[in-house]
């Protein structure tokens, strides 16, 4: 079993990653983790219990009211605010894991865009695009070069 704290961060970081537009399936899994480890509340107890094949309209109907219960803030779902922090929390999971650079430039350009464009995941428009014009030989240049500047980007994204 999990500590409850524990619990509560696992569940607040599926809520950023579902906020940001993530799939309902996420929420739904860890609540139901959650609530093994010892969280409770009532609509924590109904959101653990969603069947797969309606996760998306359950996690859009219930899960603001459990982050409520427990606290957990949450920007609203696919607002700019979520997913700039989305885009945040997934540049984190790269520096720990270290997937190719290209992804996660490709994953923050698209947030980027569906967040309407937020200064704050500007550089990743041009980073996902210098990979492209190099591919297709519009510029010189070396892929260790882009590479570098996604991780130096992610770096200062998330402040790590």
């Amino acid at each position: 079993m999990t500590a409850p704290n524990d619990a509560a961060d696992a569940l607040a970081d599926a809520a950023i990653e579902w906020a940001a537009g993530g799939r309902g399936q996420l929420v739904v899994d860890a609540a139901a983790q959650a609530l093994a480890d010892g969280l409770d509340s009532p609509t924590l107890r109904v959101l653990a219990g969603a069947p797969r094949a309606t996760a998306d309209e359950e996690a859009t109907e219930l899960a603001p009211t459990v982050f409520h219960e427990l606290g957990i803030s949450v920007h609203d779902r696919l607002s700019a605010e979520a997913i700039v922090e989305g885009a945040r929390q997934r540049a984190a999971r790269f520096l720990a894991g270290r997937e190719p650079p290209r992804n996660l430039a490709s994953d923050l350009w698209g947030m980027y865009v569906s967040a309407g464009y937020p200064e704050e995941l500007a550089v990743w428009s041009g980073l996902d695009d210098w990979y492209k014009m190099l591919e297709d030989g519009v510029m010189a240049g070396r892929v260790e070069d882009v590479d570098a500047a996604v991780i130096s980007a992610a770096h200062t994204l998330t402040g790590l």
